[in-house]
């Protein structure tokens, strides 16, 4: 018996002709509907076997399509694109030789990948399962199309962890500078040392177990009542505080129809938050990542596009939790762009320390009353922050740190920043000087009116904290266009 071989030339034609054959017989079919309704038998009998015919083909059509479900969802999407980006890099193959090997544009290919695209049709992925060299398998496509593992992170083409550790090093060992937040936890060293801080028994009975999220899980229910959420977390370090409100989301909500977004600059970290979210929320809610720099939310569609199935009833909620805030350089900007794609009914939820005297008092009067301006600097924090210098100062002799005020840097009216100041001793040179992390204190009148101007109005506050009246969580909803 001999053995018959189809080429990939031809298993990609079959579509087509099923394509052509579906409408040849649709066409016949409202031939017969016309014909049967006036001459019903024996034209109504063959009309029901020609739309069973009918049936059939598109069936057929389906299955040699893609073998698998096609993404329709943004997530789904996303997991394609990161799938897609992979098997390119695998095969080494630039997006304009995939576009001139796969018939499609390398916009296309582009936008596939980086999840800028509502939908993928079959012709589409037809195209992309013909390139031999990408090697598609039906099973990583129905991986992806799930919550496979490995394919629920994004990762734009731009981010470059490589480039920004050796920007850190450059910087480090220069005369001394102002170095970005993130430094404090972007590599694994520095985000070991975090978690210790963040998870340490006395941080956790002083803050985190004081959060107020299941009174902020209820208020956002009965606010926007049963309908699915799209929770976005922006830099949220071990996730421990995320995962936390949406327990109590999930607890709230008949069905529950949440999915999880992780989005945070530290791989690290990123990863570490998801385990934790997978260890304690399951497949009850659809979690992903997207690795890279919140401040460029709108970058991101996996963040910020909500699902088309629910795309009428879905509701945003993005979380700044852990004081997440005080990483802003500049509030006011962030707030006016980051967020111009949230719509009416959207929540914001921020925790943010507030300012320890009056409004009217003077940088003296603050530095007697704020206790990190006259206290020793924390040791826990000091061990954080001097990871990254002992990691990338090859001569380093000694680090000392202290906080000092500053009022002239912060835009949100009435707040106050403290700067957590490095002072570095290296062989043969003179000691430098680095500012490592901010930490802001804000008067709560002053930034819930700062977040009306841009669409945010408040919904509810709520004080905790080791001390009365020191840290407060916000829940704001967005409202009309402004």
């Amino acid at each position: 018996m001999d053995t018959v071989t189809t080429s990939d030339a031809s298993i990609v034609a079959i579509p087509s002709a099923l394509d052509r054959l579906l409408s040849s017989i649709q066409e016949t079919l409202k031939l017969f509907d016309e014909y049967a309704s006036t001459h019903r038998p024996p034209w109504a009998a063959h009309a029901r076997r020609l739309r069973m015919i009918t049936e059939f083909v598109e069936q057929q059509h389906q299955i040699s399509a893609d073998g698998c479900e096609l993404p329709k969802t943004i997530e789904q999407i996303g997991r394609f694109g990161a799938l897609l980006h992979a098997k390119r890099e695998q095969a080494r193959l630039t997006q304009r030789e995939l576009a001139k090997l796969s018939g499609l544009t390398a916009q296309t290919i582009n936008n596939i990948e980086k999840g800028r695209t509502k939908n993928i049709g079959q012709q589409t992925m037809l195209c992309l399962r013909g390139v031999p060299q990408l090697d598609l398998q039906t099973a990583e496509l129905e991986a992806a199309m799930k919550h496979g593992p490995g394919y629920n992170c994004h990762i734009p083409d731009s981010f470059d962890t490589v480039g920004m550790i050796n920007d850190l090093e450059g910087l480090l060992n220069g005369p001394g500078c102002h170095i970005e937040q993130t430094s404090a936890y972007l590599d694994h060293r520095s985000a070991i040392a975090y978690i210790a801080l963040t998870q340490n028994p006395a941080y956790v009975s002083r803050f985190r177990e004081a959060y107020p999220s299941k009174k902020l899980a209820y208020r956002i229910v009965t606010e926007a009542g049963q309908v699915p959420f799209k929770v976005v977390a922006l830099g949220p370090g071990d996730g421990h505080l995320e995962v936390r409100f949406v327990q109590h989301l999930l607890g709230r909500l008949q069905p529950s129809e949440i999915s999880l977004v992780l989005l945070d600059i530290s791989n690290p970290l990123l990863t570490t938050a998801h385990k934790h979210a997978k260890e304690l929320l399951g497949d009850r809610v659809d979690t992903s990542m997207v690795l890279g720099n919140f401040h460029d939310l709108a970058k991101f569609p996996q963040a910020t596009t909500l699902d088309p199935k629910v795309a009428g009833r879905q509701k945003r909620i993005y979380l700044m939790m852990g004081f997440t805030l005080s990483n802003l350089d500049h509030e006011p900007r962030f707030f006016s762009y980051a967020f111009n794609h949230c719509t009416e009914g959207d929540f914001l939820i921020v925790d943010f320390q507030k300012r320890h005297c009056e409004l009217n008092a003077s940088d003296s009067e603050i530095m007697r009353r704020d206790p990190a301006l006259n206290c020793p600097f924390p040791e826990s924090r000091a061990k954080w922050l001097e990871v990254p210098l002992k990691a990338h100062v090859p001569d380093l002799i000694s680090s000392r740190f202290s906080a000092e005020l500053s009022t002239a840097q912060c835009p949100i009216p009435h707040s106050y920043m403290l700067e957590n100041i490095a002072t570095v001793k290296v062989r043969g040179q003179q000691e430098k000087r680095f500012s490592m992390l901010r930490v802001k204190r804000y008067d709560e009148a002053s930034l819930t009116r700062s977040l009306a101007r841009f669409g945010w109005h408040c919904v509810e506050s709520v004080e905790f904290g080791p001390e009365k009246n020191t840290v407060a969580m916000l829940l704001v909803k967005r409202a009309l266009a402004h």
